[in-house]
């Protein structure tokens, strides 16, 4: 059941951040379900996933009035979501996109032209602060078409086979990287579905 919750605080029952997955579904994705799509997925395909799935999210969250859109709601965690996230608001979900994007669009740059990689993936330090989320939705909708910018017109070698680490997926080079970018977006989406759910339900 997802229930609104307007305090500040996570519920304090959850694990901490980066404690990772349950441990079936952890060795799911990473062994079954990202091969398979990263096999199966063009860098256009991805790139329009992410989109597409990015445009969703922002609807959804337009849709909210401001006090909604700061109020945490606890879900159950759909697939890929660790039970850390489970008590995020709208706001939070964007704010965490936005991060987890920008590092990936940073990444992905970066290994198409040879250079090592700037940033790093680090699942606890990319969970959302919630706070200061005043225009959170223009700035993911700026976020989008920034992200799309940086890898149409900003990448190198779109076949290059250097890697840098996500530590769910190990080494990954730039086309998995952005097949990540779409999985993660769909993931969110989903969040925020149940997000907005658990709100009307409320």
């Amino acid at each position: 059941m997802n229930k609104p919750d307007s305090s500040s605080s996570p519920q304090a029952n959850l694990a901490a951040p980066g404690a990772g997955l349950p441990r079936l579904q952890a060795f799911v994705l990473r062994h079954v379900f990202f091969p398979a799509f990263c096999r199966t997925t063009s860098w256009e395909k991805a790139l329009g996933l992410f989109l597409h799935e990015g445009e969703r999210v922002a609807e959804a969250a337009q849709s909210l009035a401001p006090e909604a859109l700061q109020t945490r709601v606890l879900i159950r965690a759909p697939m890929g979501i660790e039970d850390s996230s489970r008590n995020w608001s709208a706001a939070m979900v964007l704010e965490h996109l936005i991060e987890v994007g920008s590092r990936i669009a940073t990444g992905v740059v970066e290994l198409t032209h040879g250079q090592a990689v700037s940033v790093k993936a680090d699942i606890a330090d990319v969970k959302p602060k919630g706070q200061n989320n005043e225009g959170i939705v223009a700035a993911y909708r700026v976020f989008l078409e920034d992200y799309q910018d940086r890898l149409v017109h900003q990448t190198g070698n779109r076949n290059a086979q250097n890697t840098a680490p996500h530590p769910w997926f190990g080494d990954l080079t730039p086309q998995r990287w952005v097949c990540l970018g779409a999985i993660h977006q769909q993931i969110h989406r989903r969040q925020m579905d149940r997000v907005i759910a658990g709100l009307l339900q409320g």
